[in-house]
């Protein structure tokens, strides 16, 4: 064929291509790989929903805080290789300027927006789908001619979580959007009115240096309430009464934790808040900054309580998007929206720990966040300034 005839090499009939078209055939194999592993990526992350010893786990969980070793049953019922473990200590930045220089050699984001094959629930998913009712809302504001019928999330409190921990915090997100920052009518809503006027009748308790002896129990109980209604709809279970007492105080010996808040089916929500600790941001003697950290506290610990009894366990995704401290990518998205609604409804800012527990969970599993979630999550040089007390 003279000098135009195309070398053969030893590759096979079925894998040869001429010198110039390999660069393309090497480029469509890539592809046909990528896609492959797509497929795969959305076949491993369906889930298959909970079964049936799921109704184990709220009995199994007081065993679990007595004993972490028994950790590997709670692996077994829910199908994951091996549950985060809060020993293991990795190393954190020592400065947000650091934080951004890490997260820019990480790989890349595998948020619901950039990887949402992660997140897609599959034919065979058990996952509860979010519905939406119209409710009668004339008693939620002051005026009369605002009274009609809204459309609001319908949640399903099930032994178990049976939502998409990503989804489910998206759809909230959007509730708190379109009600408080796309709203015209924030300041006729009665529940937000209610709870203005409590903190300013209750601002001396909340700013109390030791609120053992300037708030009571019940009063936290009231406060509480009134939070899930504002900004959760009401969807926060109780306490039950007969079995738990819904709130309770930090020993003085916890010189690091501000406070808990978890749920179990059997004993409801807890809420266990530091009576002399606060995020002070380095203003120790000014009232105003402590009675907003401490409301800040409150809502980060609700928010944990959300995610404790809604979201789907058994999902693949759902320690990945929870985190190994409770701080992962969908806490940190409700949290940031829960704290830009606060800070407008408060009149001021609202400090609800949002990098400091980016760090702790860090510090628990060494994932670096990506570039993506730092823009969106928007931290700034405000965090960099506040320190732990």
């Amino acid at each position: 064929m003279g000098e135009h005839q195309l070398e053969v090499t030893n590759e096979s009939s079925e894998n040869w291509h001429p010198r110039p078209l390999r660069p393309i055939a090497r480029l469509l194999q890539e592809l046909r790989s990528q896609a492959s592993n797509q497929e795969t990526h959305i076949e491993h992350h369906t889930c298959s929903g909970p079964s049936f010893l799921h109704n184990l786990l709220p009995i199994l969980e007081p065993f679990l805080l007595l004993d972490p070793k028994l950790l590997y049953i709670e692996d077994r019922i829910i199908g994951r290789q091996q549950a985060p473990r809060s020993s293991v200590s990795h190393k954190v930045p020592t400065s947000f300027e650091e934080l951004k220089g890490w997260s820019e050699i990480t790989t890349p984001c595998d948020c619901d927006e950039c990887a949402p094959w992660l997140y897609q629930l599959g034919t065979n998913s058990a996952h509860e789908a979010i519905r939406y009712e119209l409710r009668s809302v004339d008693a939620c504001f002051a005026s009369p001619r605002l009274a009609t019928r809204i459309a609001l999330p319908r949640l399903s409190l099930r032994f178990y979580g049976k939502y998409e921990a990503m989804r489910l915090v998206r759809h909230h997100v959007a509730w708190l959007e379109k009600t408080y920052l796309r709203s015209n009518s924030v300041k006729d809503n009665v529940l937000v009115l209610q709870l203005q006027a409590l903190l300013r009748a209750w601002n001396i308790n909340l700013t109390g240096r030791d609120m053992r002896h300037t708030m009571s129990r019940n009063q936290q109980l009231q406060l509480i309430k009134l939070l899930n209604q504002v900004f959760f709809f009401g969807a926060i279970p109780s306490h039950r009464a007969a079995i738990s007492s819904g709130f309770d105080w930090l020993p003085d010996s916890e010189k690091a934790c501000f406070g808990i808040g978890t749920f179990n089916p059997i004993i409801g929500t807890q809420v266990l808040l530091h009576p002399t600790l606060y995020r002070n941001g380095g203003d120790l003697g000014d009232p105003d900054v402590r009675w907003r950290n401490r409301l800040g506290t409150m809502l980060h610990e609700l928010c944990h309580a959300f995610l404790k009894a809604y979201t789907c366990r058994s999902c693949p995704m759902h320690d990945h998007c929870i985190g190994p401290r409770g701080h992962g990518r969908a806490w940190q998205i409700l949290v940031a929206k829960m704290e830009e609604v606060a800070t407008k409804l408060m009149g001021g800012y609202v400090d609800m720990g949002r990098y400091p527990s980016l760090l702790h969970d860090l510090q628990g599993n060494g994932r670096v966040p990506s570039k993506h979630d730092l823009e969106v999550l928007k931290f700034g040089s405000r965090w960099e300034i506040v320190k732990e007390v």
